[in-house]
């Protein structure tokens, strides 16, 4: 009778199924808070911007239900990264493969800090209108504070979204190789073909236009204290220098996607790329729509919240989903992503010369048509192997024809 019992939840072990309640009970709470909590300090500052003469920042109805609106997408995303912090954490130390492992705590960690912060940080650039403290003051603080977290977390996403998309690329490239009788990737033909190189002439030319527009929309002030000097000019290199970054990486991501067979995780690299170029690229023009609307106006604040903040919320979302997906790839033994990282180890061990060479045909293809379903049933299955599963066992490379097939051995 027990077990009955117990066959009855084990829909409560899916993943995407705990996924979903934690979001429904995180959501809940948050909605609640915004509701009561945070909406009496909303109150509080219609109350102070009347008394300071400043009507146009006192919130109208129609104002106030955009905002409401607002609130109902912040704090359901605010779920979302708790349920996705605890049920795909205690998971993703689970991953077999070190290399892999590592890489996925890394973008478990920023993915869930870029959903569980939104929520706090646009109520601040609201809520910091009322402190009365110099708008510099107050800009300093909010990219300090969030601007620069979530800098920092774009950059972790892209470095690892790219090493990931690199390494089912260089499976594909030792297929072609071994199809094609010669060397067919660019990166290792004339240095005018590497299309590394021409993401960073391209991360350069953006670099030398960003800056001066910067400093011709946001000129630096002879009435700045040293300090505010200090943080405006590195503000301002700064998000130059991560709107370069962006357009490097689309470049660069674009190239090496291209060159893929398609496969499950060929589609969630280009969407992943897709939302980490946009948050790379928001970020340069993101802060000036903060500071140089005067006067200041609520219209000018719910403009944007939904045309600046709304679209990187809704990036964040869809790099979360695309993000997960990508722990699939990962938590699946027989899928592109899992092979090609069994391979770089087995390379980087010492084994290079002989099996790495063999392992220069696998098929990508191969690999995926192999994986079955990548839903969230693989990760409950991977995960609950013996850990030497993956680590352990050879990879036998068979030439048939013109194609490559993978025998993995236990």
């Amino acid at each position: 009778m027990g077990f009955q019992l117990d066959s009855k939840f084990d829909w409560l072990k899916n993943l995407r199924v705990q996924i979903g309640l934690l979001t429904l009970v995180g959501w809940a709470i948050a909605l609640s808070v915004d509701r009561t909590y945070v909406e009496s300090y909303r109150n509080e500052s219609d109350q102070i911007f009347t008394s300071r003469g400043m009507p146009e920042m006192v919130r109208t109805r129609g104002q106030n239900a955009a905002l409401i609106i607002l609130s109902i997408f912040e704090t359901g995303l605010f779920g979302i990264g708790l349920a996705f912090f605890v049920a795909v954490g205690f998971r993703v130390f689970k991953i077999k493969n070190s290399m892999l492992r590592k890489r996925m705590i890394w973008c478990w960690a920023t993915i869930s800090f870029f959903l569980v912060s939104w929520w706090p940080h646009s109520t601040t650039h609201f809520l910091i209108l009322t402190t009365g403290h110099d708008p510099l003051k107050d800009y300093i603080t909010m990219e300090t504070t969030f601007h620069w977290t979530i800098t920092f977390c774009s950059v972790v996403l892209g470095y690892f979204q790219y090493d990931l998309i690199k390494l089912m690329y260089e499976v594909a490239m030792m297929r072609s190789k071994m199809k094609e009788g010669r060397e067919v990737d660019p990166l290792k033909q004339e240095w005018y073909k590497n299309f590394n190189y021409h993401g960073f002439l391209i991360g350069i030319i953006f670099m030398a236009i960003a800056v001066p527009i910067a400093f011709h929309y946001q000129p630096l002030e002879e009435s700045y204290e040293r300090y505010q000097k200090f943080f405006f000019v590195t503000f301002h290199l700064v998000n130059s220098a991560v709107l370069a970054i962006g357009f490097t990486f689309a470049y660069i991501a674009i190239r090496t996607i291209l060159l893929l067979p398609p496969s499950p995780g060929k589609k969630v690299s280009i969407f992943s790329s897709i939302a980490i170029a946009f948050l790379f690229i928001i970020q340069y023009p993101h802060p000036f729509f903060h500071v140089n609307p005067q006067p200041a106006k609520m219209i000018n604040t719910v403009a944007i919240d939904f045309g600046v903040h709304i679209p990187i919320v809704l990036a964040t979302g869809i790099l979360a989903f695309y993000q997960f997906r990508m722990l699939e790839l990962a938590t699946d033994e027989k899928s592109s992503l899992s092979v090609a990282a069994q391979m770089r180890r087995k390379s980087n061990s010492g084994g290079a010369s002989s099996q790495g060479a063999s392992n220069g045909g696998s098929s990508m293809k191969t690999a995926e048509n192999n994986s079955g379903s990548f839903g969230a049933s693989s990760i409950e299955e991977s995960t609950s192997k013996n850990s030497s599963a993956t680590d352990n066992q050879p990879i036998e490379m068979k030439k048939m024809g013109d194609d490559v097939t993978i025998d993995v051995h236990g």
